[in-house]
Protein backbone atom coordinates (compact mmCIF):
# COMPACT_ATOMS: atom_id res chain seq x y z
CA UNK A 1 0.00 0.00 0.00
CA UNK A 2 1.37 3.43 -0.91
CA UNK A 3 2.55 5.88 1.75
CA UNK A 4 -0.42 8.24 1.35
CA UNK A 5 -2.94 5.45 1.96
CA UNK A 6 -1.09 4.23 5.03
CA UNK A 7 -0.85 7.81 6.28
CA UNK A 8 -4.60 8.25 5.99
CA UNK A 9 -5.20 5.08 8.01
CA UNK A 10 -2.73 6.22 10.71
CA UNK A 11 -4.40 9.63 10.94
CA UNK A 12 -7.82 8.04 11.46
CA UNK A 13 -6.57 5.76 14.23
CA UNK A 14 -4.88 8.62 16.07
CA UNK A 15 -7.81 11.00 15.70
CA UNK A 16 -10.23 8.49 17.20
CA UNK A 17 -7.86 7.24 19.95
CA UNK A 18 -6.94 8.79 23.27
CA UNK A 19 -3.99 6.82 24.73
CA UNK A 20 -0.88 5.79 22.78
CA UNK A 21 2.29 3.84 23.50
CA UNK A 22 5.44 5.20 21.86
CA UNK A 23 8.52 3.05 21.29
CA UNK A 24 11.68 2.72 19.23
CA UNK A 25 14.48 0.25 18.65
CA UNK A 26 16.66 -0.81 21.56
CA UNK A 27 20.08 0.81 22.11
CA UNK A 28 18.54 4.21 21.53
CA UNK A 29 20.28 6.68 19.23
CA UNK A 30 19.48 10.29 18.39
CA UNK A 31 16.99 9.54 15.65
CA UNK A 32 15.17 6.78 17.54
CA UNK A 33 14.68 8.89 20.67
CA UNK A 34 14.32 12.15 18.76
CA UNK A 35 11.54 10.86 16.52
CA UNK A 36 9.78 9.22 19.46
CA UNK A 37 9.79 12.55 21.30
CA UNK A 38 8.60 14.39 18.20
CA UNK A 39 5.54 12.15 18.24
CA UNK A 40 5.12 12.48 22.00
CA UNK A 41 5.13 16.28 22.05
CA UNK A 42 3.01 16.44 18.90
CA UNK A 43 0.33 14.05 20.15
CA UNK A 44 0.10 15.96 23.41
CA UNK A 45 -0.51 19.13 21.41
CA UNK A 46 -3.54 17.29 20.04
CA UNK A 47 -4.77 16.40 23.53
CA UNK A 48 -3.63 12.77 23.46
CA UNK A 49 -2.19 10.74 26.35
CA UNK A 50 1.18 9.12 25.64
CA UNK A 51 3.45 6.64 27.39
CA UNK A 52 7.11 6.29 26.32
CA UNK A 53 8.78 2.87 26.48
CA UNK A 54 12.15 1.37 25.60
CA UNK A 55 13.93 -1.72 26.92
CA UNK A 56 17.21 0.21 27.32
CA UNK A 57 18.06 3.33 29.31
CA UNK A 58 18.44 6.65 27.52
CA UNK A 59 22.14 7.32 26.74
CA UNK A 60 23.69 10.10 28.78
CA UNK A 61 24.34 12.34 25.77
CA UNK A 62 20.64 12.35 24.87
CA UNK A 63 19.19 12.97 28.32
CA UNK A 64 19.07 16.74 27.71
CA UNK A 65 16.15 16.23 25.33
CA UNK A 66 12.87 17.48 26.81
CA UNK A 67 10.82 14.42 27.71
CA UNK A 68 13.74 11.97 27.67
CA UNK A 69 13.28 11.41 31.42
CA UNK A 70 9.80 10.04 30.72
CA UNK A 71 11.06 6.94 28.89
CA UNK A 72 10.27 3.89 31.01
CA UNK A 73 11.67 0.37 30.76
CA UNK A 74 8.52 -1.27 32.12
CA UNK A 75 4.88 -0.71 31.28
CA UNK A 76 2.61 -0.48 34.35
CA UNK A 77 0.21 -3.39 34.73
CA UNK A 78 -3.27 -2.73 33.50
CA UNK A 79 -2.45 -0.12 30.87
CA UNK A 80 -4.02 -0.63 27.46
CA UNK A 81 -3.41 1.52 24.39
CA UNK A 82 -5.47 2.50 21.38
CA UNK A 83 -2.36 2.09 19.22
CA UNK A 84 1.43 1.96 19.45
CA UNK A 85 3.79 4.10 17.38
CA UNK A 86 7.14 2.41 16.68
CA UNK A 87 9.96 4.70 15.52
CA UNK A 88 13.10 4.03 13.50
CA UNK A 89 12.63 0.27 13.64
CA UNK A 90 11.71 -2.36 11.09
CA UNK A 91 12.30 -5.61 12.99
CA UNK A 92 10.41 -7.07 15.94
CA UNK A 93 13.50 -8.34 17.80
CA UNK A 94 14.87 -4.79 18.03
CA UNK A 95 12.01 -3.87 20.35
CA UNK A 96 13.37 -6.10 23.12
CA UNK A 97 12.25 -9.35 24.69
CA UNK A 98 9.55 -7.75 26.86
CA UNK A 99 7.73 -5.66 24.31
CA UNK A 100 4.02 -6.11 25.07
CA UNK A 101 1.60 -8.23 23.09
CA UNK A 102 -1.20 -6.93 20.80
CA UNK A 103 -3.95 -6.89 23.48
CA UNK A 104 -1.89 -4.20 25.24
CA UNK A 105 -0.35 -2.33 22.30
CA UNK A 106 -3.32 -2.18 19.96
CA UNK A 107 -2.37 -1.84 16.26
CA UNK A 108 1.29 -1.11 15.53
CA UNK A 109 2.03 2.03 13.50
CA UNK A 110 5.61 1.88 12.24
CA UNK A 111 7.38 5.16 11.37
CA UNK A 112 10.59 4.17 9.63
CA UNK A 113 13.09 5.07 6.92
CA UNK A 114 15.10 1.86 6.58
CA UNK A 115 15.19 0.01 3.29
CA UNK A 116 16.13 -3.46 4.57
CA UNK A 117 13.49 -4.63 7.02
CA UNK A 118 11.48 -7.59 8.20
CA UNK A 119 7.71 -7.63 8.49
CA UNK A 120 6.58 -5.42 11.35
CA UNK A 121 3.50 -3.29 11.83
CA UNK A 122 -0.17 -3.16 11.00
CA UNK A 123 0.26 0.25 9.38
CA UNK A 124 3.68 1.10 7.99
CA UNK A 125 4.79 4.65 7.22
CA UNK A 126 8.11 3.88 5.58
CA UNK A 127 10.14 5.99 3.17
CA UNK A 128 13.78 5.04 2.62
CA UNK A 129 14.29 8.45 1.04
CA UNK A 130 13.42 10.33 4.22
CA UNK A 131 16.36 11.89 6.01
CA UNK A 132 15.36 10.50 9.41
CA UNK A 133 12.51 8.84 11.27
CA UNK A 134 11.79 12.27 12.73
CA UNK A 135 10.86 13.38 9.21
CA UNK A 136 8.23 10.62 9.05
CA UNK A 137 6.90 11.63 12.47
CA UNK A 138 6.53 15.22 11.27
CA UNK A 139 4.67 14.10 8.13
CA UNK A 140 2.18 12.32 10.37
CA UNK A 141 1.80 15.30 12.70
CA UNK A 142 1.34 17.66 9.77
CA UNK A 143 -1.44 15.42 8.44
CA UNK A 144 -3.02 15.66 11.89
CA UNK A 145 -2.96 19.46 11.76
CA UNK A 146 0.25 20.35 13.61
CA UNK A 147 1.75 23.41 11.91
CA UNK A 148 5.47 23.45 11.09
CA UNK A 149 5.59 27.24 11.56
CA UNK A 150 4.32 27.05 15.13
CA UNK A 151 6.20 24.15 16.74
CA UNK A 152 6.84 24.21 20.51
CA UNK A 153 10.53 24.23 21.38
CA UNK A 154 10.59 20.77 23.04
CA UNK A 155 9.25 19.21 19.84
CA UNK A 156 11.62 21.27 17.69
CA UNK A 157 14.65 20.25 19.73
CA UNK A 158 13.76 16.57 19.37
CA UNK A 159 13.18 17.07 15.64
CA UNK A 160 16.50 18.86 15.15
CA UNK A 161 18.41 16.11 16.98
CA UNK A 162 16.71 13.49 14.83
CA UNK A 163 17.74 15.38 11.69
CA UNK A 164 21.38 16.07 12.55
CA UNK A 165 22.07 12.63 13.99
CA UNK A 166 20.89 10.72 10.91
CA UNK A 167 22.24 13.14 8.32
CA UNK A 168 25.63 13.58 9.98
CA UNK A 169 24.97 17.28 10.51
CA UNK A 170 23.61 17.56 6.95
CA UNK A 171 26.52 15.76 5.26
CA UNK A 172 25.05 12.37 4.33
CA UNK A 173 23.17 11.58 1.09
CA UNK A 174 19.82 11.55 2.92
CA UNK A 175 20.09 15.33 3.34
CA UNK A 176 17.48 16.91 1.09
CA UNK A 177 15.14 19.89 0.84
CA UNK A 178 12.65 18.38 3.29
CA UNK A 179 15.41 17.99 5.88
CA UNK A 180 16.53 21.59 5.50
CA UNK A 181 12.93 22.86 5.60
CA UNK A 182 12.28 21.06 8.88
CA UNK A 183 15.63 22.20 10.30
CA UNK A 184 14.67 25.80 9.52
CA UNK A 185 11.29 25.27 11.17
CA UNK A 186 13.04 24.00 14.29
CA UNK A 187 15.42 26.96 14.35
CA UNK A 188 12.47 29.35 13.82
CA UNK A 189 10.95 28.01 17.04
CA UNK A 190 14.10 28.78 19.03
CA UNK A 191 16.40 25.78 18.68
CA UNK A 192 20.08 26.80 18.89
CA UNK A 193 22.35 24.75 16.63
CA UNK A 194 25.33 25.43 18.89
CA UNK A 195 23.50 24.40 22.05
CA UNK A 196 22.46 21.12 20.44
CA UNK A 197 25.99 20.56 19.11
CA UNK A 198 27.44 21.11 22.57
CA UNK A 199 25.08 18.60 24.13
CA UNK A 200 25.62 15.96 21.46
CA UNK A 201 29.29 16.28 20.56
CA UNK A 202 31.06 18.73 22.88
CA UNK A 203 30.54 17.07 26.26
CA UNK A 204 33.01 14.18 26.10
CA UNK A 205 34.06 12.47 29.30
CA UNK A 206 37.73 11.84 30.10
CA UNK A 207 36.92 8.13 30.08
CA UNK A 208 35.73 8.36 26.48
CA UNK A 209 39.11 9.71 25.38
CA UNK A 210 40.98 7.05 27.37
CA UNK A 211 38.77 4.47 25.69
CA UNK A 212 39.53 5.89 22.25
CA UNK A 213 43.26 5.43 22.86
CA UNK A 214 42.59 1.73 23.39
CA UNK A 215 40.22 1.26 20.45
CA UNK A 216 42.22 3.00 17.73
CA UNK A 217 45.28 0.68 18.01
CA UNK A 218 42.96 -2.25 17.20
CA UNK A 219 42.70 -1.00 13.60
CA UNK A 220 42.79 -3.70 10.92
CA UNK A 221 42.70 -3.25 7.14
CA UNK A 222 41.26 -5.90 4.86
CA UNK A 223 39.93 -6.25 1.30
CA UNK A 224 42.95 -4.49 -0.24
CA UNK A 225 42.56 -1.70 2.29
CA UNK A 226 38.93 -0.99 1.42
CA UNK A 227 37.67 -2.38 4.75
CA UNK A 228 38.83 -0.91 8.08
CA UNK A 229 37.77 -2.55 11.35
CA UNK A 230 38.06 -1.36 14.93
CA UNK A 231 37.37 -3.61 17.92
CA UNK A 232 36.02 -2.56 21.31
CA UNK A 233 35.93 -5.09 24.17
CA UNK A 234 34.64 -5.19 27.72
CA UNK A 235 38.26 -5.29 28.88
CA UNK A 236 38.95 -2.01 27.09
CA UNK A 237 35.98 -0.47 28.88
CA UNK A 238 37.31 -1.66 32.23
CA UNK A 239 40.86 -0.49 31.51
CA UNK A 240 39.59 2.97 30.56
CA UNK A 241 37.20 3.18 33.49
CA UNK A 242 34.46 3.73 30.91
CA UNK A 243 30.85 2.70 30.46
CA UNK A 244 28.67 2.16 27.40
CA UNK A 245 27.78 5.86 27.57
CA UNK A 246 31.43 6.69 26.86
CA UNK A 247 31.77 4.71 23.64
CA UNK A 248 30.88 7.44 21.15
CA UNK A 249 31.33 6.70 17.44
CA UNK A 250 34.83 5.34 16.74
CA UNK A 251 33.42 3.70 13.59
CA UNK A 252 33.54 7.12 11.91
CA UNK A 253 37.33 7.15 12.30
CA UNK A 254 37.50 3.85 10.45
CA UNK A 255 35.44 5.12 7.52
CA UNK A 256 37.38 8.41 7.39
CA UNK A 257 40.63 6.67 6.42
CA UNK A 258 41.81 7.40 2.90
CA UNK A 259 41.09 4.47 0.61
CA UNK A 260 38.47 2.90 2.89
CA UNK A 261 35.05 2.14 1.41
CA UNK A 262 33.57 0.45 4.51
CA UNK A 263 34.47 1.29 8.09
CA UNK A 264 33.40 -1.04 10.86
CA UNK A 265 33.30 -1.20 14.63
CA UNK A 266 33.02 -4.53 16.40
CA UNK A 267 31.80 -4.19 19.99
CA UNK A 268 32.30 -7.37 22.00
CA UNK A 269 29.85 -7.88 24.85
CA UNK A 270 29.21 -11.16 26.67
CA UNK A 271 28.69 -13.91 24.07
CA UNK A 272 28.10 -11.82 20.96
CA UNK A 273 29.50 -9.01 18.90
CA UNK A 274 27.64 -5.94 17.77
CA UNK A 275 28.73 -4.75 14.35
CA UNK A 276 28.36 -1.17 13.14
CA UNK A 277 29.25 -0.49 9.51
CA UNK A 278 29.61 2.82 7.69
CA UNK A 279 30.06 3.10 3.94
CA UNK A 280 31.01 5.78 1.44
CA UNK A 281 28.38 4.80 -1.12
CA UNK A 282 30.11 2.19 -3.27
CA UNK A 283 28.63 -0.77 -1.35
CA UNK A 284 25.30 -1.32 0.38
CA UNK A 285 26.20 -2.17 3.98
CA UNK A 286 22.52 -2.64 4.89
CA UNK A 287 22.31 -5.66 2.59
CA UNK A 288 25.47 -7.04 4.15
CA UNK A 289 24.08 -6.67 7.68
CA UNK A 290 20.81 -8.24 6.56
CA UNK A 291 22.71 -11.50 6.11
CA UNK A 292 23.14 -11.55 9.90
CA UNK A 293 19.61 -10.50 10.79
CA UNK A 294 20.39 -6.79 10.93
CA UNK A 295 19.80 -3.91 8.58
CA UNK A 296 19.87 -0.16 8.23
CA UNK A 297 20.72 2.20 5.42
CA UNK A 298 22.88 2.01 2.31
CA UNK A 299 25.77 3.73 4.13
CA UNK A 300 25.00 2.97 7.77
CA UNK A 301 23.86 -0.34 9.20
CA UNK A 302 24.36 -2.80 12.02
CA UNK A 303 23.87 -6.40 13.08
CA UNK A 304 24.65 -8.90 15.81
CA UNK A 305 26.75 -12.04 15.44
CA UNK A 306 26.58 -14.62 18.23
CA UNK A 307 29.66 -16.56 19.34
CA UNK A 308 29.67 -20.18 18.27
CA UNK A 309 31.47 -21.13 21.50
CA UNK A 310 30.92 -18.70 24.40
CA UNK A 311 33.34 -20.74 26.52
CA UNK A 312 36.18 -19.72 24.19
CA UNK A 313 35.50 -16.02 23.46
CA UNK A 314 38.87 -15.33 21.83
CA UNK A 315 38.46 -18.06 19.21
CA UNK A 316 34.79 -17.20 18.74
CA UNK A 317 35.63 -13.56 18.14
CA UNK A 318 38.22 -14.52 15.54
CA UNK A 319 35.70 -16.75 13.75
CA UNK A 320 32.98 -14.10 13.86
CA UNK A 321 35.37 -11.50 12.52
CA UNK A 322 36.45 -13.84 9.72
CA UNK A 323 32.79 -14.39 8.84
CA UNK A 324 32.24 -10.64 8.65
CA UNK A 325 35.36 -10.08 6.54
CA UNK A 326 34.33 -12.84 4.15
CA UNK A 327 30.92 -11.22 3.74
CA UNK A 328 32.60 -7.89 2.97
CA UNK A 329 34.86 -9.59 0.43
CA UNK A 330 31.84 -11.12 -1.26
CA UNK A 331 30.08 -7.76 -1.31
CA UNK A 332 33.11 -6.19 -2.95
CA UNK A 333 33.42 -9.01 -5.47
CA UNK A 334 36.70 -10.28 -4.09
CA UNK A 335 37.86 -13.85 -3.66
CA UNK A 336 38.53 -15.08 -0.14
CA UNK A 337 42.24 -15.51 0.61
Amino acid sequence: MVFAEQLARAVEIIRTGTRFLLGAHSRLDGDALGSMLVSAHGLRLLGKEVFLYNPDPVPQRLRFLPGANEVRRKIPAGLRFDATLIHDCGARHLLGDHFPEPPITGPLLVLDHHAVVSELGDIVLRDAGAGSAGVIAMRLLSALGVREDALPEPLSTALFVSLVEDTGWFRYPGTNQEVFRLAMAAMHSGVSTWNVAQQLDEQLSEASLRLLTRVLPSLERHCDGKLALLTLTDQMLRDAGATMDDIGKPVNYARALKGVEIGGQITVSDDRIYVSLRGRGSYNVAKLCAQFGGGGHHNAAGCTISFDNPQDPKTSLAKSKSTLIAACQALMGMNSP
